[in-house]
């Protein structure tokens, strides 16, 4: 990143205002991807990511002003979004379309590359996300859909000989299909149960690449920093999540197929 970083601090040409993506493929590629519907290469993930991702939030697309603002933070994680040429996937009039698409993250965190993150790993990061407004999920083999709005996380540091945390997760739900006519507080208990197991899942994957990808620690860091020296607050793990909480109240919507 040092190289990047130069790069744009002397370019003239090139604004704090853009938006950060890394890639492994031809990068040239990338650039040419194609839009649906004869649309211009603006209205691609590429050049407009907040319009096609703010309803189905799932990585972080950040401008470079919002990184580099957090790149010398000695605690938490930047993740930089992947992308990738999908040629199989996307057609239009039977004609294979070459779509650039998220397909994981570039994981930086005390300014060293920590690796690449495919994005199944980070599904508990919408979570803890500001940004996720309207969060789709399917149950019960895709018989039962619900939408989860706007998610309110809390983080509860827990005093020891390093941090420990609680984290809370509350969110209003909405029915929008139940083929099989299962009971509201059947979908409750399964529908917490999947949430608990995304943030899970992505803590284990921050325990394997030794990398804050939840960024619970910054908390700590801003408030405890008095309690914990900065390695006792980068030292999280898994066991560093004491419990897990998630309470989702659903609603039925008038309109939900049976």
């Amino acid at each position: 990143m040092k190289s990047v970083i130069e790069f744009i601090g002397q370019n003239s040409l090139l604004r704090y205002n853009i938006w950060l993506f890394g890639t492994e493929q031809d990068i040239k590629q990338i650039l040419t991807s194609e839009s649906f519907f004869n649309f211009p290469s603006l209205y691609t993930i590429i050049h407009n990511p907040k319009t096609l991702t703010e309803n189905n939030f799932f990585i972080p697309i950040e401008k470079y002003n919002k990184f580099i603002s957090t790149y010398s933070q000695p605690v938490g994680t930047q993740i930089i979004p992947s992308l990738e040429m999908n040629k199989t996937h996307y057609s239009e009039d039977e004609e294979k379309k070459n779509i650039a698409v998220v397909t994981g993250g570039f994981v930086i965190s005390q300014k060293q590359y920590k690796g690449w993150v495919n994005k199944k790993d980070l599904v508990g990061l919408k979570w803890f996300s500001k940004k996720a407004t309207n969060i789709p999920l399917s149950l019960f083999e895709e018989k039962v859909s619900v939408i989860i709005q706007k998610p309110k996380k809390t983080i509860e540091v827990v005093n020891g000989y390093k941090p420990s945390y609680h984290l809370i997760v509350k969110a209003n739900a909405v029915l929008i299909q139940n083929e099989e006519d299962i009971s509201i507080d059947k979908i409750k208990k399964v529908l917490e149960k999947k949430i608990k197991r995304e943030i899970l899942k992505t803590m284990e994957k921050s325990e394997e690449i030794n990398a804050d990808l939840l960024n619970i620690s910054e908390k700590t860091y801003r408030y405890h920093l008095k309690k914990w020296d900065v390695s006792a607050i980068n030292s999280i793990d898994k066991e560093s999540i004491e419990h897990i909480e998630v309470k989702i109240h659903i609603e039925q919507n008038i309109n939900y197929k049976h």
